[in-house]
């Protein structure tokens, strides 16, 4: 698989799972009792422990693969004009 189709996975990837990851926090930080859209906090919560876990194996992985672009950037950064 070329490096390319994995940078799009993991970035496919990132983004709903961000999603999953900020609007269950939210819902368990606001929605402090009962069930919300249906779903019980428990249920809530394990999906956003899933979510976190997710993202804390793929974003370092991300990090690896990219990282000339990173470093072309912080170069940038401390470049003086």
């Amino acid at each position: 698989m070329k490096l390319t189709a994995v940078k799009a996975i993991l970035s496919t990837i990132l983004i709903p799972d961000f999603i999953i990851l900020a609007s269950s926090g939210a819902l368990l930080y606001f929605g402090k009792t009962g069930v919300i859209w249906g779903m019980s906090r428990y249920a809530i919560r394990n999906a956003h422990m899933v979510a976190a876990l997710l993202m804390c194996i793929i974003i370092p992985v991300h990090f690896f693969i990219n990282r000339r672009i990173y470093l072309a950037e912080i170069r940038a950064l401390n470049k003086k004009d």
